[in-house]
């Protein structure tokens, strides 16, 4: 791993900003241009809601010229701020930005600087129309000696804050002892320590204690090792990374739920993708022959509970396969994105003979899973005859929740992913409508600069499809749709294999096992 004091010192000068244009939930805003190519742009869960999407901006770059059009009419709300930075014990602590120019159409918003930290942000609106575009410029420098932020504009604050800059220029010192404390969160009587608390892309909760205590992998190890004295580490394939490649107490655990071949880029170069040269066990989607690797995909954790038994694990395969719901609608998708195009390659193809149903920011035309079943996915999902549940990537047995979640609630999965291995195991083909494609990917070297100077970069993918690659599912799909008697004979298939159960058990026998090693070794 290189430049690890770079990556340490980053989070000191990186701002964050905070955009939404609130008002109903099809409000949104779209990004026209920016200038800063290296800068992170997210929609976390957590700011989508009845009110509207936003987006997060985290850059370094010192300036920010940005360009956006807001959808619909609103108020614009702009937070400038400093990024969510934890010590060891998951609590905040206050790193500063000093927004030194900030103008919205060219009007200047501030009068010499602006320090903030992400729990005290500096706060802009203004009413916008639908379509209205909307020029910023945002110039910022770290909290240091040379910072601008005058000490008459408030002395005692200013006094206080410098007090806090010597101290934090002494810590630094320390690094790179510093690095491995800083960040983390213990549980469990401190056995485990989430590292990088955030494991999971929906895991941005204002109750980082009770998501901590509740984890998977805490209540797994709760169940089987409840009397045992050990200390283990999980790290998320989410940034900050910079504390993975040091020395700490107890052993080292790495789960990935994303693809590391087209995805996260700054974690598969600088990490060799599953970190195993720095991690003593590593878990992912993916086929990997290691003595320190598991297969354990996403979906186990999402479907399967920590304490199931093998009679639990039976039960449950046996009610996915006689599960039955009264269906009142036709198709469903539930997706904040289609980024990579993969829920286009179906939806282009069905939306011709059906109305489709899109309950989240993808293409939203309804709100009734928020105002009707308040935001409980599976009770939506339930009155639905299809769901349309595609991987955001089409990668060779990357198998996420997606298609579980429909087999569920008892829906039939218009799926693409998983390649040459959709859980064969696991799954019935034949209960799935499956679409298929050829993938190209893109990459320059600018895209692998930015992954291993450690920003969010990803694959831009092109996906190539024959038209006649998938007609057979598209005429399957139309019969399914227009015909009782085919619809009743697909439905009355088995979703899941005999051979599930026996899966399913091995896997967590082998996570004991490895956690076993570990533990005692």
């Amino acid at each position: 791993m290189n430049n690890n004091f770079d990556l340490l010192l980053k989070k000191y000068y990186t701002a964050r900003i905070d955009i939404k244009n609130h008002g109903t939930d099809s409000n949104n805003i779209m990004i026209l241009a920016i200038n800063d190519v290296n800068s992170e742009i997210y929609r976390p869960d957590w700011f989508n809601d009845f009110t509207g999407a936003g987006i997060q901006i985290h850059s370094s770059s010192g300036s920010l010229d940005l360009k956006i059009i807001c959808i619909n009419d609103g108020e614009l709300k702009m937070h400038l701020r400093g990024i969510d930075v934890r010590d060891k014990y998951g609590q905040r602590f206050p790193v500063y930005i000093d927004f030194i120019d900030f103008s919205v159409n060219d009007e200047s918003v501030i009068e010499d600087s602006e320090l903030t930290w992400h729990d005290e942000p500096y706060i802009f609106s203004k009413s916008v129309r639908d379509l209205e575009i909307v020029n910023i410029h945002i110039e910022w420098r770290p909290f240091t000696h040379s910072s601008e932020f005058k000490a008459e504009k408030s002395p005692d604050k200013f006094q206080a804050l410098r007090e806090k800059l010597a101290m934090r220029e002494d810590q630094l010192k320390s690094i790179p002892q510093l690095c491995c404390t800083a960040l983390g969160y213990t549980v469990l009587d401190g056995k485990v320590t989430y590292r990088n608390w955030l494991m999971f892309p929906t895991s941005v909760l204002s109750d980082l204690d009770g998501y901590c205590d509740n984890a998977w992998f805490t209540r797994f190890l709760k169940h089987k090792f409840p009397d045992e004295d050990f200390k283990i580490n999980i790290f998320g394939v989410y940034p900050p990374h910079e504390n993975l490649a040091y020395p700490m107490e107890g052993k080292k655990v790495f789960y990935s739920i994303e693809d590391l071949n087209n995805r996260c880029l700054e974690m598969t170069y600088r990490f060799d993708k599953y970190a195993l040269d720095y991690v003593d066990l590593a878990m992912s989607y993916d086929f990997v022959d290691h003595p320190k690797y598991l297969r354990f995909p996403y979906w186990i954790s999402k479907h399967i509970s920590p304490e199931s038994t093998e009679e639990d694990i039976e039960k449950k395969m046996d009610y996915w396969n006689s599960i039955s719901f009264e269906k009142s609608k036709d198709v469903a998708v539930v997706t904040s994105h289609d980024i990579y195009k993969t829920r286009s390659l179906i939806a282009n193809d069905i939306n011709r003979f059906v109305d489709i149903v899109y309950a989240s920011t993808w293409r939203k035309n309804t709100s009734e899973m928020y105002t009707k079943y308040n935001n409980d996915k599976f009770a939506f999902l339930r009155q639905f005859k299809f769901y349309l549940c595609a991987e955001n990537m089409l990668v060779d047995a990357y198998v996420t929740e997606k298609i579980f979640d429909a087999i569920h609630c008892d829906c039939i999965p218009l799926y693409a992913g998983g390649g040459n291995y959709m859980e064969p195991e696991i799954i019935n083909p034949k209960a799935v409508l499956r679409w298929d494609a050829d993938k190209k990917f893109g990459c320059n070297q600018t895209v692998l600069e930015r992954a291993y100077a450690g920003q969010h970069a990803n694959y831009p993918l092109t996906w190539v499809v024959d038209d006649d690659r998938n007609a057979d599912t598209v005429e399957l799909f139309k019969n399914l749709l227009t015909d009782k008697k085919t619809y009743d004979e697909f439905k009355d298939q088995d979703n899941i294999l005999p051979s599930a159960s026996k899966q399913i058990i091995k896997t967590l026998s082998d996570l004991e096992k490895h956690f076993e090693r570990l533990i005692y070794s």
